[in-house]
C-alpha cells in the first residue's frame, strides 16, 4: 500500500499528465517543449510507485534533494516572471517595439494577437512613438512576424509610415540587437510590447543589447496555456543566464 508521500507523488504526476493533454488539445500539440509536462508526470508517478520499494537510502535522499532544489529554483524564477506581468510604460515613449510571435496560416497566433492588441490600445498614450514590428519568418509561417504585425496594425488604421520593420530575427535577443539599428538615439525611450509572462526577460535582454531607457508594456495573456508559458519562460531565463545574456 502506498504511503501519504506516494499518494502525493501520484496525484501530482497525474495532474502534470492531465495538463499535458489539456494544453495539447487546446493548442493542437503545437507548443514548444510541451513534453516537459509528460516527462515530469511520468517521473512523479514512478517516484510514487517506488516509495515502498527497497530503494537505497542515498538514492531516495538524492531524489528528494534534487526535487526540492528544483522547486525552489523554479519558484525563484517564477518570481522574476511575475514581477513583469503588470508592467506599463509612462506616456510619451519615442518607440514602441512589438516583439514577434507565431504566425498561423490564417493570421497571428493568440500570443501575437494579444501583443498587437496591446500596442494598438496604447497609441493614444504615445502619440509620437514610432512602432518597430519585429520577427523573422519561422518554419510554417506564411509571412514574417514583422509583416504580420505591420499588416494587422494597418488594418486597424495605423499609418504605415509610422511603422518600421525588423524582419530577420529568430529569437528575443535578435529582436533587440537588430531593432537597435532602427532607433535613432541611444537615449530614446523604448516601450517593449510583449505578453505578460515574457516582459522581465525581454527587458533584461534589451538592456544587454544596449537599450538603456526601456520600459515593459505587458499584453495580457490568460487561458489554460498560461502556466505552461510561465514555466517555459522560467526555463528560458535559466538558459539565457547560463549563456551570459542576462
Amino acid at each position: 500500500m502506498l504511503n501519504a508521500l506516494g499518494i502525493v507523488y501520484l496525484l501530482a504526476g497525474g495532474a502534470c499528465i492531465a495538463y499535458y493533454f489539456l494544453i495539447g488539445f487546446y493548442s493542437r500539440f503545437g507548443l514548444s517543449i510541451q513534453w516537459i509536462w509528460l516527462a515530469a508526470g511520468a517521473a512523479l508517478v514512478v517516484a510514487g510507485l517506488l516509495t515502498r520499494a527497497p530503494v537505497p537510502r542515498w538514492l531516495r535522499y538524492a531524489w528528494r534533494t534534487l526535487l526540492i532544489a528544483g522547486l525552489l529554483l523554479l519558484a525563484g524564477l517564477e518570481g522574476l516572471v511575475i514581477s513583469g506581468m503588470r508592467a506599463t510604460a509612462p506616456p510619451g515613449m519615442d518607440y514602441l517595439m512589438v516583439l514577434g510571435a507565431n504566425v498561423y496560416a490564417n493570421g497571428p497566433s493568440p500570443a501575437l494577437t494579444r501583443r498587437i492588441d496591446a500596442v494598438a490600445g496604447c497609441l493614444d498614450r504615445h502619440p509620437d512613438a514610432v512602432i518597430i514590428a519585429t520577427g523573422g519568418q519561422g518554419d510554417g509561417e506564411p509571412v514574417t512576424e514583422a509583416r504580420c504585425i505591420r499588416d494587422e496594425l494597418v488594418k486597424r488604421g495605423v499609418d504605415p509610415a509610422r511603422i518600421r520593420m525588423e524582419d530577420k530575427s529568430t529569437n528575443t535577443w535578435e529582436n533587440m540587437a537588430f531593432s537597435k539599428a532602427l532607433i535613432d538615439r541611444d537615449d530614446a525611450a523604448v516601450g517593449i510590447v510583449t505578453n505578460n509572462f515574457h516582459v522581465w526577460r525581454s527587458l533584461r535582454l534589451a538592456r544587454r543589447a544596449g537599450l538603456a531607457n526601456v520600459h515593459g508594456i505587458a499584453a495580457e495573456y490568460t487561458g489554460p496555456t498560461l502556466i505552461h508559458f510561465m514555466v517555459r519562460e522560467a526555463i528560458s531565463i535559466a538558459v539565457w543566464f547560463l549563456r551570459g545574456r542576462l
